[in-house]
């Protein structure tokens, strides 16, 4: 094993005590917000780095009473996990088959729609805001459910470029063997060239389930009558800082982090591995 240079080894040691004061800073604010969220109002304001005097875990149940717009906690809750969970498949489903479509069959075109999905990327969306909300007005989509889902159907974006190189690299005999059998173009995808994709799919939803979950823009301009967490805590927020109930906002707002921070560290290794193996090595 070759030994490292004095210059490597400070080198390394200089990175290190960086990688650990970032770590600090980011694990630093989220144990602050835990200690404080077992406090009492008064016993925040008269010593806000202290330990708690008296821990209060009624803070986590007023945190489910708390409303926006006739929603409480629980039902904002339950709110943004159906959209994420719908609105995740729809849209890895769809990216698939786009993703599959442009990646397997030759037609004239296809380079073409390749490049526009890489540019679309570059462009900013904020432009088509107001034309995506009149039509969604005009087509009585807008505050429900469909219209929402509709925003996340797009077949393009990140998804399609990872799937894109994870379809052109995979094998196309079992599709062969598939048409001679008299299998259709759609159950080959779906029982065939759909389960070979599966981690990748899987670890792709992931983070789209993440994102969907930290949607703020979408729901509160499309469905503002439907509150998710991610919009009902922005409400929350203004509440509570007029109230000046600091513990009682820091509880809200881990109830709101926890799950889907659970789900990253649950599924890190997942995400990882087969993004690199989907956009890399296919």
């Amino acid at each position: 094993m070759k030994k490292r240079t004095k210059s490597e080894k400070i080198t390394i040691y200089i990175a290190l005590v960086i990688f650990i004061l970032y770590a600090f800073t980011l694990i630093f604010p989220f144990f602050w917000l835990l200690l404080n969220s077992f406090k009492t109002n008064q016993d925040f304001f008269t010593n806000i780095w202290g330990l708690p005097i008296d821990w209060v875990f009624t803070n986590y149940v007023d945190a489910f009473g708390l409303q926006v717009r006739n929603f409480n906690l629980f039902m904002m809750f339950g709110n943004s996990v159906f959209i994420v969970i719908v609105g995740t498949f729809i849209s890895m489903f769809v990216s698939s088959m786009a993703a599959y479509t442009i990646s397997k069959y030759h037609f004239f075109g296809r380079r073409a729609i390749y490049m526009i999905a890489i540019t679309v990327m570059l462009v900013p969306s904020v432009g088509t805001i107001p034309a995506t909300y009149q039509f969604l007005q005009q087509t009585g989509l807008y505050n429900n459910y469909l219209g929402l889902f509709l925003m996340y159907s797009g077949g393009f974006g990140f998804s399609f470029i990872m799937l894109y190189g994870y379809f052109q690299n995979l094998s196309w005999s079992y599709a062969e063997a598939a048409f001679i059998d008299g299998c259709s173009d759609f159950r080959v995808f779906l029982q065939i060239m759909l389960p070979q994709a599966m981690p990748v799919l899987c670890a792709l939803g992931i983070v789209q389930a993440i994102n969907l979950w930290n949607d703020y823009f979408t729901p509160y301009m499309y469905m503002p009558q439907y509150p998710t967490l991610a919009v009902g805590l922005d409400g929350i927020v203004r509440d509570m800082t007029a109230r000046s109930n600091w513990p009682l906002l820091f509880a809200t707002m881990l109830i709101t982090i926890v799950p889907i921070l659970a789900v990253f560290i649950a599924f890190q290794r997942t995400i990882m591995e087969n993004m690199t193996t989907g956009g890399l090595k296919g």
